[in-house]
């Protein structure tokens, strides 16, 4: 069977193949269940996005029996070009997941830009960690102390309107700090 290429999909197959691909990338896991809720689709429907996307990417995700999800896969490269605004505004407020053929602004708009935007592969390793509770070991610059590694287990994600910071707790000082992403 031959993989269709993404434009020739329609854009409800191409909106829910992208919120496969967020909810894999930054939670490290989705289940049926989460594309029937979702999108209010039958289990056969969202069976069959699982194995489109599976043939679209191999290697980006694997099924976990133990509990019945899809997993990221070892070799994950990402389909979707997904602005760092946009997996912001999906992982802080839940919408905006569906993903457009071409990105087209409805309305002319300016909008005050952020002091830095985070490395997507960084942001989905620490969504990850918070969605799976476990640790993080991270590379931590201080001016103070200059580079060290801790080893932190994060718990939220915060937004300061300029920086975006993970909310963790630190075992190296055994204190609840925020650090910039």
């Amino acid at each position: 069977m031959q993989v269709e290429p993404l434009s020739e999909l329609t854009q409800p197959q191409r909106d829910r193949l992208a919120f496969v691909e967020l909810r894999l990338r930054f939670i490290g896991e989705i289940r049926r269940q989460d594309l029937m809720t979702r999108f209010a689709i039958q289990s056969a429907a969202a069976s069959r996005d699982l194995a489109l996307y599976k043939e679209m990417a191999p290697g980006n995700l694997d099924y976990d029996p133990k509990g019945k999800s899809y997993v990221l896969g070892p070799a994950f490269h990402p389909v979707f070009d997904f602005a760092p605004e946009r997996v912001l505004s999906w992982l802080a407020q839940g919408f905006g997941d569906g993903e457009p053929l071409q990105r087209k602004a409805w309305v002319a708009s300016e909008s005050p830009s952020r002091l830095t935007l985070p490395d997507l592969d960084v942001l989905a390793t620490v969504t990850r960690a918070i969605h799976l509770q476990c640790p993080l070991g991270i590379e931590y610059h201080s001016i103070s102390s200059g580079r060290t590694e801790r080893e932190i287990v994060p718990f939220a994600l915060i937004d300061t309107g300029l920086l975006w910071h993970v909310r963790a707790f630190d075992r190296k000082s055994q204190e609840f700090r925020d650090f910039v992403i």
